[in-house]
């Protein structure tokens, strides 16, 4: 249930909040007074797109909250799976703050973006305006009210019927990339055998690349290094050189070892360093004896890290990565071998696919019709009740197996005849707005018996009619209101009496500027507003008399 709306700086609005209730809430108020400014702020605070005009002159910003109180299973999973405080009493806080360039939207505390505002307005609440009748003119939308309101038996079946539909979709376009390969296999085969053979002419192996690259490196600078080494070696070795010096020294020490067995430690360490220094020529030797090779030698290496690179180049950039694009060759070759039995395979698979798809179909197809005439019974005697004396109605839900897709095969239309003598024909052709608001009104109030949102809202859906029709709509209005919370902007007298809470917007000026507010009415300003309705504005003894009566009939 809607619990209150509060709004401020917006459009003629300064601040204004509304306490709403149980039951049928009417809205009245003269032309121009700002009606549509309350549920166009209800629909700016669930996230309906908000203009550049909406901020009242003056303000730098518009704010709208909405406070509703429901505690449904759908809803409370709904604020779970959205990640939204949940608070124990089951109220949720709806605000939105609209500045130039840019809003701000929260429920209960935390922001929440425009797609998921949606989805959780849609469990809270119903809005119905003058253009949502529309909907009606287009027989597009005839299936999902159908489907709508046989919801229990028709959602397992629609699940059923998405999964069934894909899979067969999925087989259908398997299918025809197969049958596509099949016109260009020979082409395609042989291209995949060629570069299938190149590389396994190769006979890479892992890591061989990189072995290829340092001993490429160390060959082609064999002539640098070997150079450098040479002149280690005869620093070391040469006259002067290091080893010269060393052994120089050891034969000192060699004559002074017998006078001192210090010198003996002194000798043995310096023996260390001459065998670590001829070890480390032998190394250099031994390196620079590896260092030769052969032009021939040289050239093959750099021939094959050639082809190596060719091959990176054209299926990947590691050596792992062109044997996987060999292998994925090899599968696809095998699998264009036996093309045509995959093709027979699929297209076997696809039937079977296409027949489950149609089978659920059916199901779905005899839930309508049984969901079908259910509703035609309940509209027509729910339009009886709206002064449609003479009202004929059908909807008739046909099939075609071309039609296969997520929601079956069928195709649905609402036909009536409103009107004695007169054929059938498609709602969207025949219905005049006064009739598509009462239409509407009827089929909100029929599919309500089914459960779903808690608080509905109109807009002025009482359009069009007067006299008797009024009082019946009014009547239909209250019956729904017994069930359920009915908001509704009007202008009618007879829908007025109706209330059980009625509030009033009014146009004053305040402060040099335009300001439109609401209140809600006690009984004897009740017994003024409808007078004012019944007679067109001035309020005489007779119009309070006439709206006196009309509230008692009312009740």
């Amino acid at each position: 249930m809607l619990e209150s709306i509060t709004v401020k700086n917006l459009a003629l609005i300064k601040e204004s909040r509304i306490q709403l209730h149980e039951g049928l809430n009417i809205l009245t108020g003269e032309t121009g007074a700002g009606k549509s400014i309350i549920l166009g702020s209800v629909r700016l605070a669930l996230g309906e797109r908000a203009g550049r005009d909406v901020i009242r002159t003056g303000a730098d910003h518009a704010m709208v909250e909405l406070v509703f109180m429901d505690k449904s299973k759908e809803v409370t999973q709904c604020m779970k799976e959205l990640d939204l405080p949940i608070e124990s009493d089951g109220s949720i806080f709806i605000s939105r703050r609209i500045q130039e360039g840019r809003s701000v939207a929260k429920c209960n505390g935390e922001i929440i973006s425009g797609r998921d505002l949606k989805r959780l307005a849609a469990l809270l609440i119903d809005i119905h305006g003058q253009n949502d009748t529309r909907e009606l003119l287009d027989v597009s939308n005839y299936m999902d009210i159908l489907d709508g309101f046989g919801a229990d038996d028709m959602l397992p079946l629609l699940d059923k019927m998405k999964a069934g539909y894909k899979e067969y979709k999925a087989m259908e376009d398997e299918l025809k990339s197969a049958q596509d390969s099949s016109d260009s296999r020979d082409k395609d085969m042989s291209l995949a055998e060629f570069e299938v053979q190149e590389i396994e002419n190769a006979r890479l192996s892992t890591g061989e690349d990189e072995e290829l690259e340092e001993s490429y490196a160390k060959m082609k600078n064999a002539g640098r290094i070997a150079e450098g080494l040479g002149k280690v070696s005869a620093a070391i070795s040469g006259e002067g050189g290091v080893a010269d010096i060393l052994g120089s020294a050891l034969r000192e020490l060699g004559s002074l070892t017998q006078y001192d067995t210090n010198v003996s430690n002194i000798f043995d360490s310096l023996s260390t360093s001459s065998d670590m220094i001829d070890g480390c020529l032998r190394d250099i030797q031994e390196h620079m004896d590896d260092m030769e090779f052969s032009e021939a030698e040289f050239r093959e290496t750099e021939n094959r890290l050639d082809t190596i690179n060719h091959l990176k180049n054209k299926y990947g950039s590691t050596i792992e990565e062109v044997l996987k694009y060999a292998e994925d060759k090899k599968a696809y070759l095998e699998k264009m071998q036996d093309l045509d039995a995959y093709i027979a395979g699929l297209i076997l698979r696809r039937d079977k696919a296409k027949e489950e798809a149609l089978a659920i179909a059916d199901k779905l197809h005899d839930a309508r019709v049984k969901t079908a005439k259910n509703l035609c019974k309940l509209m027509t005697d729910k339009l009886k009740e709206l002064s449609f004396d003479n009202v004929s109605m059908d909807i008739v839900v046909t099939s075609d197996t071309k039609r296969l897709g997520i929601t079956g095969t069928d195709d649905t239309d609402i036909l009536v005849s409103f009107n004695k003598g007169e054929p059938v024909k498609s709602l969207s052709q025949v219905a005049s707005g006064g009739e598509l608001s009462r239409f509407m009104l009827a089929l909100k109030e029929v599919t309500a018996l089914k459960g779903g949102v808690d608080t509905l809202v109109f807009d002025e859906i009482d359009a069009g009619i007067s006299g008797r029709t009024a009082w019946n709509v009014s009547g239909s209005m209250k019956k729904l209101a017994s069930t359920h919370q009915v908001i509704a902007i009007t202008h009618l007298p007879q829908i007025a009496a109706r209330a059980d809470r009625h509030y009033l917007i009014e146009k004053h000026t305040e402060d040099e500027s335009t300001v439109t507010d609401i209140r809600e009415l006690g009984a004897y300003e009740k017994v003024e507003e409808i007078a004012r309705l019944l007679s067109g504005g001035e309020l005489t003894e007779a119009g309070l008399v006439n709206a006196r009566e009309l509230i008692e009939s009312a009740l």
